[in-house]
């Protein structure tokens, strides 16, 4: 990942899309405070996190990261009462109250604390265990949640219900929600249930195109946009969402010396294998790192 530059409004959300090593993941970990790049700066309340200890610690609290796997995220000797407990416990809940704000957080994310509390994570669905992820990053309070492909390793029947729960928690709290995902189906379905999301698309660490993301995945102007775009289609049955690709996924093998993307890309000139394109403004809240827009 290198020369990133994003910022990140209060109350928006925001779609990273990329197929798995663009770099998504590593960017939703410095977001969240569990890695730091080589350079640059993170501003977090236009305080740098990175020389700021408070600022730091505060950005691990108010920021919240959901896991892609449900299972690991989840002490297994541990029952989710416990689970729940830990950090609720840090801010001092104890007996009623801690059992009753407990079962509350359930109940946010629609499940029955009678039902699953005393059970293992072994014991519950990963749509279940999902939700009892969301719940604990809940307890905290967060402005932000990032959503680390949150659905991808469930079953194809609970992905609309995590992401449904999270538009609606998103929007009762008021959260600033990024949603880390490789499928556009999902994308098309978040952009759905949220008006002016916007989006960026990401290739070999770096980002290749960013806008709205409507008009991204209606008319996407980046070569490998397209590709990501035309590869896919999707299939809503019975309230299941999937992705179904149309051709072979492309490695993501990127290039060392000019656009990360010219050894696929069908358009490519000699320019782009010797220096990197930049980020430029093609048209109204659309940018895009290619040379065939000019640069």
């Amino acid at each position: 990942m290198k020369k990133i530059n994003l910022d990140i409004n209060e109350g928006e959300s925001l779609a990273i899309i990329g197929e798995s090593g663009a770099g998504k993941t590593t960017l939703g970990r410095v977001l969240v405070g569990l890695q730091r790049p080589d350079a640059g700066e993170y501003l977090y309340d236009n305080i740098n996190v990175w020389k700021n200890r408070r600022a730091m610690k505060r950005l691990r609290k108010e920021v919240q990261y959901i896991y892609q796997d449900p299972i690991s995220s989840l002490n297994p000797s541990k029952t989710i009462y416990e689970s729940m407990s830990f950090p609720l416990r840090k801010q001092g809940l104890r007996g009623d109250a801690l059992r009753e704000r407990v079962s509350e957080l359930l109940k946010e994310v629609g499940l029955n604390a009678g039902e699953v509390e005393s059970r293992y994570p072994s014991q519950l669905s990963g749509g279940q265990l999902q939700r009892v992820n969301i719940a604990r990053a809940l307890s905290v309070n967060p402005r932000v949640l990032i959503a680390d492909e949150p659905v991808t390793m469930l079953d194809a029947s609970y992905r609309i219900g995590i992401i449904d729960l999270l538009v609606r928690l998103k929007k009762e709290r008021n959260l600033t929600l990024v949603f880390i995902t490789h499928d556009l189906a999902i994308s098309r379905y978040l952009d759905y249930r949220i008006s002016g999301v916007r989006g960026i698309v990401m290739y070999g660490g770096i980002i290749v195109e960013r806008g709205d993301l409507n008009s991204l995945i209606k008319n996407p102007r980046h070569p490998y946009s397209q590709y990501l775009v035309n590869s896919t289609i999707d299939i809503v049955n019975d309230g299941e969402l999937q992705s179904v690709s149309k051709s072979n996924v492309e490695n993501i093998t990127r290039a060392e010396i000019g656009c990360p993307y010219s050894t696929h890309c069908p358009f490519v000139m000699e320019k782009c294998k010797e220096k990197e394109p930049l980020l430029m403004k093609i048209e109204e809240n659309r940018e895009v790192a290619c040379y065939i827009y000019g640069g």
